[in-house]
C-alpha cells in the first residue's frame, strides 16, 4: 500500500487540476456558491492522501504541516490558473476559502484518528 500512496496523491492531483480547469459540468440550477461544499470535499481528501504519503517519509507532525502548506498553496496556483488560462472559470475567494476549510477538516480528522491510536495502545 505504502508504494501506491505517491502514484495515488499524484492521480489524485492531477485529475483535481483538470476538473478545476475544464468547463464546469452539472447542473446550471444548482444554488448560489453551493459549489464550495465540493471544494471543502475536495482538498479535505487531498490533504488526507498527502499527508499519508508524506508521513512514509516524515515524522506524523511535519508531515501533516507539509500537507497543509501544500494543499492551501495548491488551492491558491488552481485559482491563479482559472483566471489565466481559462475563459470558462473565474478565480474565487469564496473558492480558496473553501479549500481551506476542506484542508483544516482534515487536520481536525487527523488529529482525532491520531488520538484515538494512542487511546487504543
Amino acid at each position: 500500500m505504502h508504494k501506491l500512496l505517491p502514484l495515488l496523491s499524484i492521480g489524485y492531483s492531477v485529475v483535481l487540476t483538470i476538473l478545476s480547469l475544464m468547463p464546469q459540468v452539472g447542473p446550471s440550477n444548482m444554488p448560489s456558491n453551493s459549489d464550495k461544499v465540493f471544494h471543502a470535499i475536495a482538498y479535505m481528501f487531498f490533504t488526507m492522501i498527502w499527508y499519508l504519503t508524506l508521513k512514509i517519509s516524515f515524522f506524523s507532525k511535519k508531515a501533516l504541516r507539509i500537507a497543509i502548506v501544500l494543499a492551501i498553496v495548491f488551492g491558491i496556483i488552481i485559482e491563479i490558473l482559472q483566471h489565466t488560462l481559462t475563459q470558462h472559470r473565474e478565480a474565487d475567494i469564496k473558492d480558496v476559502i473553501a479549500n481551506i476549510i476542506g484542508t483544516f477538516l482534515s487536520v481536525l480528522i487527523i488529529k482525532l484518528a491520531l488520538k484515538m491510536k494512542v487511546k487504543n495502545n
